[in-house]
């Protein structure tokens, strides 16, 4: 999981130097405690996916909706970066970002067919994500 982090910030391109410079909305984070939320969050996030993965108590195909939702959460939040600091996108990664929110909302509901602890474990992630569409909606409006 943090390796898609590391991916997408790498055609991100340099985040930190382009946080710094936009016009910032009220209860912006400093740039400083993101990547050490992101690297908790994919810690939480990659956890998740092994209670799902290991579970005796699920049906296969339980198992592959969850993985479908959670295949397409990842691929939204590994876009995200790319669109609003690589491209630039401000207005476009917010709806990404809003997706993102729906896809993970999904993800719980599933999960929670499989296992509590999973769901326990992306429930910062949905919180943290709910954060960054409001970050990425207020950025998109003031840059």
């Amino acid at each position: 999981m943090e390796a898609t982090g590391m991916v997408s910030s790498y055609f991100a391109g340099d985040i930190a130097a382009k946080y710094e410079v936009l016009n910032k909305p009220f209860l912006a984070p400093p740039g400083s405690i993101v990547g050490v939320i992101w690297i908790i969050l994919y810690a939480c996030i990659g956890t998740a996916l092994y209670f799902i993965l290991t579970s005796k108590d699920a049906s296969t195909s339980m198992k592959q909706t969850a993985l479908v939702w959670f295949v397409i959460q990842q691929v939204l939040n590994f876009i995200w970066s790319i669109v609003f600091f690589g491209a630039d996108h401000f207005w476009l990664a917010t709806w990404i970002s809003a997706l993102l929110v729906v896809a993970i909302v999904l993800c719980i509901v599933k999960f929670a067919r499989i296992s509590m602890i999973a769901v326990y474990l992306f429930v910062p992630y949905l919180v943290w994500c709910l954060y960054a569409t409001y970050l990425s909606f207020g950025l998109a409006l003031k840059n």
